[in-house]
């Protein structure tokens, strides 16, 4: 093998790298604690159960996760779990060791800012068994990124292949339909986020999951996309079309505002 035209001795690479075999979450440490930990587990979990994949000790990761909270007042912490090495082939050994990594990087500021969003182009892939995890497989958000930056907008609505809406490129959707509040029914593809849960689970109880059109949703009231690291943050306008509120809902703005002063 190979890298870059060196030699290695080895001739196994991790099969994160060779086929995206395994899943991550994304975390935030914001005043020295660790933020909705037993979600972010169960996202792990659920997902190693789905692909078959084993997990690493949940006291392990915590007691790495603790170190980094203790020297760390507010950063971002992505876990990525991965089926181990292996040779070419996609097929698995039994007992498979996995590996598991962790990186940090800095905790953005939160904005409220309103956002401007336009229908992606591009497609998502359905896959029943892969919908709602976060797998290692994020090429459609790689090009999702180029397509955006490329129409000068703050983010991209995205659809699967048969035009049903799922989410922003790395953000779930609320919307207000003037009734009810809705958000995408996530059954072929997409991912359940950390604090979309939390905010149906805080504030927004009544949020329907909806199996909706994009053009139902570009003529919403009021939405806001929601992600752990950037938080909620409103739309203010659909294509060329300014919502009539472009704010977050008055009961989200307080809950965050508090996450955000009394982690």
């Amino acid at each position: 093998m190979w890298l870059n035209g060196q030699p290695l001795s080895s001739q196994s690479l991790d099969r994160g790298l060779q086929f995206g075999d395994g899943h991550f979450t994304t975390l935030v440490i914001r005043h020295h604690r660790i933020e909705y930990w037993p979600r972010h587990w169960q996202r792990l979990s659920t997902a190693s159960e789905r692909l078959a994949m084993a997990l690493p000790e949940q006291k392990q990761v915590l007691s790495l996760l603790e170190d980094i909270a203790a020297e760390h007042v507010h950063c971002v912490v992505k876990l990525i779990i991965t089926r181990g090495v292996s040779k070419r082939g996609y097929g698995v050994t039994a007992n498979q060791p996995i590996n598991w990594y962790a990186t940090i990087s800095d905790l953005p500021h939160w904005s409220s800012q309103g956002l401007s969003v336009a229908q992606a182009k591009l497609r998502l892939g359905q896959q029943p068994l892969l919908a709602g995890l976060k797998t290692l497989n994020r090429l459609e958000q790689v090009l999702l990124t180029q397509e955006r930056d490329s129409l000068g907008v703050d983010d991209l609505l995205v659809c699967d292949s048969q035009l049903h809406i799922v989410e922003a490129i790395s953000s779930n959707l609320f919307w207000y339909d003037g009734d009810n509040w809705r958000i995408p029914l996530l059954k072929t593809a997409g991912i359940a986020g950390i604090m979309q849960a939390e905010i149906c689970a805080a504030v927004l109880p009544e949020a329907i999951p909806t199996e909706a059109t994009y053009t139902s949703v570009a003529s919403a009231q009021q939405a806001f996309l929601c992600n752990t690291v950037l938080g909620p943050r409103p739309i203010a306008k659909i294509d060329e079309r300014v919502l009539p509120k472009a704010l977050l809902p008055e009961v989200v703005h307080q809950w965050y505002s508090n996450v955000l002063y009394n982690s």
